[in-house]
């Protein structure tokens, strides 16, 4: 009986942890996630920014930037907490009492933009410094550390391949250029099979959250599954809008869009769907012609191997994969110009007047 009970939890474990690790959304590519890094990274207008931008400028677990902002009693997102850790600075526009209590004119709330926009920018010199100390923030998340040393090695193995390609070393090319047991074929084979395996880490790794992005993607094309664009939309958010009949039966909609709350104070309007099926398909193409291209490096020997395979089939997984990441900085790009930065958003402190604070 106890062993029937120990079995029963080892799997209710197991089946958890499967169920956590696919409710995981991590980056689905390494061209992916530049481009989608590249749309949120911070311009030169927000390095200059003292404080929506300047040394406040983060960045999440993504690597995509970000700005933190409290709340008022409401919870809605009003303060950045660099403007003033007192809580004193007025929020939104002075009303006009006309001398009769309770009868103040309702006055439109300042955007986080409008906030931010009040102080006197950074010179060159503090930009400069703000770029770096933004550039090592996004290396120290999560996907920016790994983008750092994956992209390294790829540009590095890369380069190496192309200048053995080209021949660079002719001292490599011993007895002759064309001999098998040249030092250059061998180093070729090598650097082939070592890009091959940073391209299985990706393609195969990713494997099982491309497929079930494809999944929903059908779910929400053919029976417009809400929960299925719900969770492409949590997976895609950087770059990517749902469609208005996802948000239609959401009481906080507002003209068609659902009333998030932004950066600028206005909302993107939804991204054409087709664009996220592209991006979806390309990741999924990339996994099998990985497989061809793994097919072909494992299954021959560098002699017997076909010369045009491994080729053909690098540059058509490295193809697919690019052109995703294209999409993505394409709308995330657009995305941003309208709604800005991401926030984050803390609780703001019930504290004595004078001396607020944020908790997170």
């Amino acid at each position: 009986m106890a062993e029937d009970d120990a079995g029963t939890t080892v799997a209710g474990r197991l089946r958890t942890a499967s169920i956590s690790l696919m409710n995981f959304n991590p980056q689905l590519g390494m061209w992916a996630a530049t481009g989608a890094a590249i749309a949120q990274a911070p311009n030169l207008a927000e390095l200059r920014e003292p404080i929506a931008g300047g040394e406040n400028i983060e960045f999440d677990e993504h690597g995509h930037s970000a700005r933190t902002v409290t709340t008022d009693d409401k919870g809605l997102p009003v303060l950045f907490p660099a403007i003033s850790k007192t809580a004193t600075r007025i929020l939104v526009n002075e009303t006009d009492l006309e001398g009769q209590p309770g009868c103040a004119t309702l006055v439109r709330r300042q955007t986080l933009l409008e906030q931010s926009q009040t102080e006197e920018k950074h010179g060159c010199a503090e930009t400069i410094l703000h770029g770096l100390n933004a550039a090592w923030k996004f290396l120290c998340t999560p996907t920016g550390f790994v983008m750092a040393i994956y992209g390294l090695n790829i540009v590095a193995w890369g380069a190496m391949l192309f200048f053995l390609l080209l021949d660079a070393a002719p001292a490599m090319d011993h007895p002759d250029k064309n001999s098998n047991d040249s030092s250059r074929k061998k180093w070729l084979e090598i650097d082939s099979q070592i890009l091959n395996a940073l391209f299985c880490v990706t393609g195969f790794g990713l494997a099982p959250w491309r497929f079930r992005d494809l999944y929903w993607l059908i779910q929400a094309r053919l029976k417009k599954n809400r929960h299925a664009m719900g969770r492409l939309y949590r997976q895609n958010k950087s770059w990517f809008r749902p469609p208005a009949w996802y948000e239609q039966d959401n009481e906080q909609v507002e003209d068609g869009f659902t009333k998030r709350v932004t950066f600028t104070g206005d909302v993107a309007p939804p991204t054409r769907l087709w664009k996220l099926g592209f991006v979806i398909w390309m990741m999924v193409a990339n996994t099998l012609l990985q497989a061809i291209l793994a097919a072909f490096m494992w299954a021959y020997n560098r002699i017997d191997r076909p010369s045009w395979a491994t080729g053909t089939f690098i540059a058509l997984g490295c193809g697919v994969s690019m052109l995703a990441g294209v999409m993505m900085w394409w709308e995330g790009r657009k995305v941003k110009k309208i709604e800005g930065p991401v926030i984050k958003v803390v609780e703001a402190t019930s504290t004595d007047e004078g001396t607020g604070g944020e908790s997170t």
